[in-house]
């Protein structure tokens, strides 16, 4: 069930009526049902396993919270994450360690002929996976106490606006919430519905019109000239972060709608003048998670500086890896792992702001088309092209603008949008919630793309 979907707006708004008008004092109830309704149109066959995980969880999390003893805490603590871990590992990353064990056996000479399962991946699983771990986690460290209400606990896993991509939301933060009596409020509609029309926007009027010239470009690179593969690199850099964060958005204004306030996904990325600034506003929920349970768990800033390298090298690795079973998703986390200490190493060099966010940008955008190809293999072949000065053949620029590149519009908007609430002495919140709303009403209508949408790009991991 897809947020950009008319079977999700009917959901919705069932949902939205039982929850503030009918049901009134059985909402986490409704919140529940809702999310098991919601990830059960995926597959209801997972709904057993998310089920599963989670009961894992929440009594590992009791009994941690009852023992005082410190070595039957952590052994509740290492068999909840290590089942959670071998879960995901079985359903994310079979075909991954398969296929290169037999790629192995073939450079010895051996040539193996064996039937690999059928997996599929349960949506959302990386998502929910992590949360429910920071939870227990955080009981282990002290930080929160058990939830003793199997409901509450429950409808916390369960949420479902963000229970598929995130933000992956903390305990400490989400599940008093479910404790918190609600009542209706006109400020919850009007935050909600202008969260979701921004998330929208971005979503179906700038990624998915990015989506067709993006796919075009990666799908026969050969085929056109440099200047227009270095449009394609920075048309994805700005299609997956219109895509991530305008489902963050939706995601956010949907839950702000049920009265609900989740974590800010993103914070202006683009504008960063530095790596380590650009990693706490890029997908801030699950650069928080690795920084705070496996970078400080390895050590942290509390050890000499070469293990320190050598911990953020394996945390960004980690990261790469969590986005999927992909040798480009790897490199990917190790090369940005590389970036930050060279960026350290550098920190006495003091460049111009302006120059510092154009190689910022540059160097995130390189890596987005490692992360956006196939096999590494691609990943080059695309720069070799692109960095072939003297090729001139394919499609020209003007073309390519005149014939596709009819997102123009909406894409400068976009920018006059994140300029004007990144700029402290921009619009007033009354004139960009009257303005800004009216331009992206029409924007959607205009050049939005619904036929044969993309799903979201962080739906597949």
């Amino acid at each position: 069930m897809l947020f950009n979907s008319a079977m999700f707006l009917v959901f919705f708004i069932c949902v939205y009526i039982l929850y503030w008008f009918v049901f009134k004092k059985h909402k986490v109830w409704i919140l529940l049902l809702s999310g098991c309704i919601f990830y059960g149109c995926w597959d209801w066959r997972f709904l057993i396993l998310l089920f599963f995980t989670s009961g894992v969880d929440f009594l590992s999390a009791q009994k941690i919270g009852e023992s005082e003893n410190q070595k039957a805490k952590k052994t509740w603590l290492i068999a909840s994450v290590l089942i959670n871990l071998i879960i995901l590992g079985f359903f994310k990353y079979y075909h991954f360690f398969a296929e290169s064990f037999i790629d192995l056996l073939n450079i010895f000479g051996f040539h193996p002929s064996f039937t690999t399962l059928k997996i599929i991946l349960p949506v959302g699983i990386s998502f929910y996976t992590f949360q429910s771990i920071a939870y227990v986690t955080d009981v282990y460290r002290g930080k929160i106490k058990p939830e003793r209400s199997a409901l509450h606990y429950f409808a916390f896993i369960c949420f479902f606006p963000q229970m598929v991509a995130g933000p992956i939301e903390r305990a400490k933060k989400l599940l008093p919430q479910f404790k918190k009596e609600k009542q209706f409020s006109f400020l919850y509609f009007e935050t909600g519905i202008n969260l979701i029309l921004y998330g929208f926007f971005k979503k179906i009027v700038i990624a998915d019109n990015l989506a067709l010239i993006v796919d075009e470009l990666h799908a026969d690179p050969q085929d056109h000239g440099p200047e227009i593969l270095f449009l394609g690199m920075i048309a994805f850099a700005i299609q997956i972060y219109t895509d991530f964060s305008g489902y963050s958005d939706i995601a956010r204004g949907t839950a702000q709608l049920l009265g609900f306030k989740l974590s800010k996904n993103f914070y202006f990325p683009y504008f960063s003048t530095s790596l380590k600034q650009f990693w706490s506003r890029w997908h801030i929920s699950l650069s928080t998670w690795f920084r705070d349970y496996v970078y400080i768990s390895l050590g942290g800033n509390k050890i000499s500086k070469f293990k320190r390298n050598i911990n953020l090298l394996i945390t960004f690795i980690a990261s790469g890896f969590w986005h999927g079973a992909n040798f480009t998703f790897i490199l990917w986390g190790f090369f940005h792992g590389l970036g930050l200490i060279g960026e350290k190493s550098l920190n006495k060099i003091r460049l111009p702001k302006v120059l510092s966010g154009v190689l910022v940008f540059l160097f995130v955008a390189v890596l987005f088309t490692l992360f956006r190809a196939a096999s590494f293999y691609d990943f080059v072949n695309y720069m070799q092209l692109l960095l072939s000065f003297n090729n001139t053949s394919g499609i020209g620029v003007i073309h390519l603008i005149t014939g596709k590149l009819f997102f123009i519009i909406p894409f400068l908007l976009f920018v006059l949008f994140e300029i004007s609430k990144y700029n402290k002495k921009g619009l007033s919140k009354y004139k960009y919630n009257m303005i800004g709303n009216f331009l992206i009403l029409i924007a959607i209508l205009l050049f939005s793309v619904f036929e044969n949408a993309p799903s979201f790009i962080y739906f597949q991991f």
